[in-house]
């Protein structure tokens, strides 16, 4: 059988390594090698125009993060390209010149979203605890189980808000069924759910984004990376939680409005705000969110790192499989996906 004619683009920059070393390794290129007529020399921004007269006969594109912006004239030089293989999460840097001339693009969002649910369901079953607060007050020094401590609500029968619901939400929601938690979900923000399938996914009550902060003991943020979601999350939000709640931030820091958040955690204690993401990132030199006692910062780690990433590629060549046999593609990009989706 003759081999799809394939490119591999690359670029550097990750931990002084290649994106693509870094996420296929040896192994997934040696797997694509043997299942795939691989163009000799690797792509990147440097060499793209001196190899696009070699790649006429190009069918399928393999990349991940960094994926090159093709112009149109570029495009032109890829006559026979049919299919890219994105081994990273959001596309909409980069698609819309593919899917106009109806070429396929696959990426391995589901495959990212994994660790980033994973990671969240870590830190709401931490916040029902109380474990943040908790231990901001053990590290004062000794105390006395008699009084001055603060314990959280528990993992049993509590409510927990998402806000936005994407890819990493829908995993989320998967990984809570294996607890007693109620899930309510804000519906201001995302494309409108059927009740039913709200109600599949373990959604006990679509709520506005006000009721989801008041309601909840513990708010996860998963809105996409849309201009029209900056700044939605306001400090009239923070101040209505409930006493000892708890906010996560995996989605961008740019949808918080952050000074007016730093007010409400200085006035509020007792509330708690875990920031995965930042705006900028890292916050600027002087920054309160270095200070305050109630915010934990990390360095943007939920998503995939390093073992994680290789899930990612492992999903796009499963679906380049299955696209040379002629079978359907888990993970193919639709236009309307470009709107909804981060």
């Amino acid at each position: 059988m003759k081999k799809t004619k394939t490119a591999i683009m690359d670029e550097p920059g990750i931990m002084s390594r290649g994106v693509i070393d870094y996420v296929y390794g040896s192994e997934r290129i040696e797997k694509i090698k043997s299942a795939a007529d691989v163009h000799p020399v690797m792509i990147t921004a440097e060499n793209l125009e001196s190899q696009l007269p070699e790649m006429k006969d190009i069918e399928v594109i393999f990349s991940s993060w960094g994926m090159l912006n093709l112009t149109p004239e570029q495009l032109e030089c890829l006559p026979k390209l049919k299919a890219v293989f994105y081994a990273a999460g959001s596309v909409n840097g980069f698609a819309a010149p593919f899917l106009e001339r109806g070429i396929t693009v696959c990426s391995a969002v589901e495959a990212n979203a994994i660790p980033v649910a994973e990671f969240c369901l870590a830190q709401i079953l931490l916040a029902c605890k109380g474990y943040f607060a908790n231990t901001q007050i053990c590290r004062q020094g000794p105390w006395s189980s008699s009084g001055g401590m603060l314990f959280g609500r528990g993992v049993y029968g509590e409510t927990v808000a998402l806000i936005g619901i994407g890819s990493v939400c829908r995993h989320l929601l998967k990984l809570l069924k294996s607890f007693n938690l109620r899930v309510i979900a804000e519906s201001d923000y995302l494309p409108k759910l059927p009740w039913e399938e709200s109600e599949a996914l373990g959604i006990s009550k679509l709520v506005s984004i006000e009721e989801a902060f008041k309601d909840a003991y513990v708010i996860s943020n998963h809105l996409p990376d849309k201009p029209h979601n900056k700044k939605v999350i306001k400090q009239e939000h923070f101040e209505s939680m409930r006493h000892g709640a708890v906010f996560i931030n995996t989605g961008r820091g740019a949808q918080i409005d952050e000074a007016g958040m730093i007010i409400a955690l200085k006035n509020r204690p007792d509330i708690t705000a875990l920031l995965d993401v930042q705006h900028p990132e890292p916050p600027v030199a002087g920054s309160e969110l270095y200070t305050l006692p109630n915010v934990h910062l990390s360095s943007h780690i939920a998503g995939s790192l390093n073992d994680e990433v290789h899930r990612m590629a492992d999903y796009m060549i499963e679906d380049f499989m299955r696209w040379q046999d002629g079978k359907p593609l888990k993970y193919a990009v639709n236009p309307q996906q470009l709107v909804n989706r981060a």
